[in-house]
C-alpha cells in the first residue's frame, strides 16, 4: 500500500501523463521521449560487462538487470501503445517485468535498446497522431492511462532506470571507479 506522499505523486504523474498526452500528438512528444532514450543510451557508453554485472548489494540491481527490464518494458509499452490507438483492449502486463539476470553481454543489450528506441520512432509513422483516449489500460501506479499518455510514461521509465545506473555507478566499490 502506498503512502499518502506516494499516492499524491502516483496521481500527480496520472495527470501528467494524461494532459501531456491530450494536449500534445505523438509528433509533438516525440523529441521529449527521443531525447530520454538517447540519455539513457549515454548512461551505458563505456561500461564494461564487469561493471554491467556488479551490483552494490544483493537486493539492488546491477546495470545489465537494469538494461534487460528497461528493454523488455519499452517492448511491451511499444505494443501497447500500438493496440490502444489503434482503438483495441491492450495488454499491459508486461509493462513492469521483474528483476531478471543475463548473460548477454552489455554492449549487445545497448544495441537492442537503440534499435528498440528506432523503433519507437518509426511506429509512431503508422499512428494516428491524435488517436482516441479510449480505450485504456491499467499501470499499477497511474492507473488508466491512454495511448500517448503510455508513451510518455516510457520516457519517464526510461529517464527514472537512467537515474539507477547513475547512482549504482556513483556506489562505493563500483568496479569503474578509480581508488585515490
Amino acid at each position: 500500500m502506498a503512502s499518502p506522499e506516494q499516492q499524491a505523486e502516483w496521481d500527480r504523474m496520472r495527470g501528467y501523463y494524461l494532459a501531456q498526452g491530450e494536449k500534445y500528438s505523438f509528433k509533438e512528444l516525440w523529441p521529449r521521449a527521443m531525447k530520454a532514450r538517447l540519455e539513457l543510451l549515454d548512461s551505458l557508453d563505456g561500461v564494461s560487462d564487469a561493471e554491467a554485472d556488479w551490483s552494490p548489494a544483493p537486493e539492488e540491481w546491477s546495470i545489465k538487470e537494469t538494461a534487460l527490464h528497461i528493454l523488455k518494458n519499452s517492448r511491451s509499452a511499444r505494443r501497447l501503445v500500438q493496440a490502444l490507438s489503434a482503438g483495441e483492449t491492450g495488454d499491459s502486463s508486461g509493462i513492469e517485468p521483474p528483476r531478471e539476470t543475463t548473460d548477454a553481454p552489455i554492449e549487445e543489450l545497448r544495441v537492442q535498446l537503440r534499435d528498440d528506441g528506432i523503433e519507437w520512432a518509426a511506429a509512431i509513422l503508422d499512428l494516428p497522431p491524435t488517436p482516441p483516449t479510449t480505450p485504456t489500460a491499467p499501470h499499477s501506479m497511474f492507473g488508466e492511462l491512454h495511448a500517448r499518455a503510455w508513451y510518455l510514461f516510457q520516457r519517464t521509465h526510461d529517464l527514472d532506470h537512467k537515474g539507477q545506473i547513475e547512482q549504482v555507478k556513483a556506489a562505493s566499490g563500483y568496479p569503474g571507479t578509480v581508488a585515490s
